[in-house]
């Protein structure tokens, strides 16, 4: 190779390396705005439910209904941490019980704190704080907003047959907003897979609601017995 040629040749090396480096940075630049929209969003639509939870729960929260929303919150971190079997694309959990407790004995406030303050917990015990984290905290505390909603409608005294729908449906609900959140935390991850993400769909609504089942079956008499618990309290 002639003289005259070797600067040109590494020239083009140079200027392909930089190519690269500004396709990379531009690339991460994009994926940055891209978390940041995503999480822009989940917040904004949090306040909007914490807006929304509030308006609708006119009852006045003592200190002892916190303390027992902070039991249910502790008791649903615990769950999730040991009471969940994790699968590769879906978890087999009855941590949603706390959750539901709470919407039954406090309404759509109750039911949104320890959705909301328990997801937030159990991820950052879990993953640590991500860029996704916020986007984790969605489903739980919609759970808890629509199942606090409904029973307050009910006056708290919903039949058997209710308690069974608004869990099923909620579950439902909530299997779909994780099944977003998986796809768009895949996709901000960088590890997106259809069969990852959409496969094993169908699996975890059936999952979900066989154990919205068994959760309107328990949750009851659990209330029952908080209540009474409540009561004494106020002694």
């Amino acid at each position: 190779m002639e003289r005259g040629a070797v600067i040109p040749f590494f020239s083009r090396i140079a200027l392909r390396s930089n190519a690269e480096i500004i396709r990379k940075r531009v690339y991460f630049m994009t994926q940055e705005m891209m978390t940041l929209g995503y999480v822009s969003i989940a917040v904004s639509v949090l306040l909007l439910l914490a807006i929304a939870a509030f308006t609708a729960g006119k009852e006045r929260f003592t200190a002892k209904k916190l303390v027992m929303i902070a039991m249910l919150t502790a008791v649903y971190v615990l769950l999730c941490l040991v009471g969940t079997i994790r699968l590769w694309w879906m978890n087999v959990s009855v941590a949603s019980l706390p959750l539901i407790l709470a919407a039954m004995l406090f309404g759509p406030v109750g039911g949104m704190l320890v959705g909301l303050l328990g997801s937030f917990l159990e991820q950052l015990l879990t993953y640590g704080l991500m860029a996704t984290t916020v986007l984790w905290l969605v489903p739980n505390t919609v759970r808890g907003l629509l199942l606090g909603i409904y029973f307050k409608k009910k006056n708290y005294h919903p039949s058997r047959a209710q308690i069974i729908g608004a869990i099923v449906v909620a579950a439902v609900i909530t299997t779909a907003l994780n099944t977003v959140v998986m796809y768009l935390d895949s996709v901000i991850q960088g590890y997106y897979s259809y069969a990852y993400v959409f496969g094993g769909v169908v699996t975890r609504v059936v999952t979900g609601i066989a154990t919205a089942v068994i959760m309107a079956f328990v949750a009851p008499p659990v209330v029952k017995l908080l209540e009474r618990t409540i009561t004494e309290m106020k002694k």
